[in-house]
């Protein structure tokens, strides 16, 4: 979160309207403290998987890429925050081993978020994740899953996914 921040601010210096710049930011860290104080989290954290693209071995988001702050910051776990990468090609062995309890889409380009959600539920090799035998998917669009202002209705978006189906 705090390099959407960074970029704000910096965004602010640049075009001269700093004050504009740090009364936005101090609005989205209130809005974001404030949901975070009223999330009701049980348990351990959800196990996640972040699904870019690819069929023969996934991109996914590692440690620093935008969706793990997001993940985390709506009370789940990155099943690849053991990656030190922002994004990475991982294989599908490791993350049928990880079982993650949900997916995360990233919406974008020519294949579909329904088009990934497909494959997933249609590959024998997935059938036994939790995450798609409960059929338990949460897409998120571009904009949202890399940084900028739309980084805090993401966040909500992955709570009500994570805690409240």
């Amino acid at each position: 979160m705090d390099d959407m921040y960074n970029d704000l601010l910096n965004l602010g210096r640049i075009f001269g309207v700093e004050a504009r710049a740090e009364k936005l930011v101090q609005h989205y860290r209130d809005e974001l403290a404030q949901f975070k104080a009223g999330l009701k989290v049980s348990g351990t954290p959800p196990r996640i998987f972040v699904y870019d693209s690819g069929e023969d071995s996934p991109f996914t988001a590692g440690r620093y890429a935008m969706p793990t702050a997001l993940i985390e910051a709506a009370g789940g776990s990155n099943v690849m925050d053991t990656f030190e990468k922002n994004w990475a090609r991982v294989n599908w062995e490791a993350v049928v081993e990880e079982n993650p309890e949900i997916i995360v889409i990233v919406n974008y380009g020519e294949v579909t978020a329904q088009q990934k959600r497909d494959f997933m539920l249609n590959n024998p090799a997935f059938a036994d994740m939790d995450a798609v035998k409960n059929d338990r998917f949460v897409t998120l669009e571009y904009a949202e899953a890399t940084p900028g202002p739309r980084n805090i209705k993401a966040i909500k978006k992955l709570a009500a996914a994570f805690w409240e189906n």
